[in-house]
């Protein structure tokens, strides 16, 4: 064999193993920008979620009708950067209640209706709620049913629907309590001997209440007045901190509803 045809060989033999190598880069190049793309869409996803956006899952029918149970709703957190809750937003916001390792999971975040602002007197009166001095109540459209006034419930609340149910402690039911705390089986429940001072069995209920709100924050309270834990029932505080509201509700999606609109008082 020649000079010349071993040089031939040799090239062929190059040329044969140059377009195998070329696909296994080009391979190895897919994959990692795939992998880049995947990287960039979680961290995108995580700065949407903890930032920009919250997306929730309503569990309990504490703002029936506007918010359904089991309603994927989402809130913008760009909402109150550079500007404060106005009166009649649906907002979210952490439960001043919440003890983490205690209370369940699902009752970390609320959502409510702004109702009182800071500074100002709130009012409760025959289902009605008065702003300050004024004579005139508030115009609530949005409210699932009439608020019947002092709607009452048994002295056993279940706390992690966050709604009022009646509900009697049985035989068998775990109760346990601390730092103040109540828990039956597991869940938070609320039993206030004070509220059952001068009523009957058949009557127990809350009054009618007036509400001071502290500077820098809110007063809340569910759409569904009648079946709601809220600002009226808590017992560390009845308001709301503005560090502690997250965002301003604006649609649920899941199904679709439309979106949450301010309401006009006037």
């Amino acid at each position: 064999m020649n000079e010349y045809e071993m040089n031939e060989n040799f090239e062929t033999m190059e040329t044969g193993k140059q377009p195998e190598f070329s696909r296994k880069k080009h391979i190895i190049k897919e994959i990692v920008s795939w992998i880049e793309i995947a990287v960039f869409a979680v961290v995108i996803s995580l700065i949407i979620n903890h930032f920009i956006i919250i997306n929730a899952t309503v569990p309990s029918g504490s703002m029936e009708n506007t918010i359904m149970t089991g309603d994927r709703m989402i809130g913008l957190r760009v909402s109150y950067w550079f500007a404060s809750p106005k009166r009649g937003d649906v907002v979210i916001f952490n439960n001043p209640e919440y003890v983490e390792g205690e209370t369940p999971k699902d009752s970390k975040l609320y959502v409510k209706r702004t109702i009182g602002l800071p500074g100002e007197t709130v009012k409760i009166v025959d289902g009605k709620v008065y702003i300050n001095d004024s004579e005139k109540p508030l115009k609530e459209n949005y409210l699932k049913e009439e608020w019947i006034k002092n709607a009452g419930y048994d002295t056993g609340i279940d706390y992690n629907s966050g709604a009022l149910n009646f509900y009697v402690p049985k035989k068998g039911d775990k109760i346990v309590i601390t730092d103040g705390v109540k828990y039956l089986n597991g869940k938070q429940i609320v039993l206030k001997d004070s509220y059952l001072e001068g009523v009957s069995e058949s009557t127990k209920s809350v009054p009618d209440g007036e509400y001071k709100v502290s500077e820098d924050c809110y007063f809340l309270m569910g759409d569904n007045r009648n079946d709601s834990w809220d600002c009226r029932y808590w017992s560390g505080t009845n308001y709301v901190s503005e560090d502690d509201i997250l965002a301003r509700a604006v649609t649920g999606y899941l199904p679709w509803r439309g979106f949450y609109t301010r309401p006009d008082y006037e």
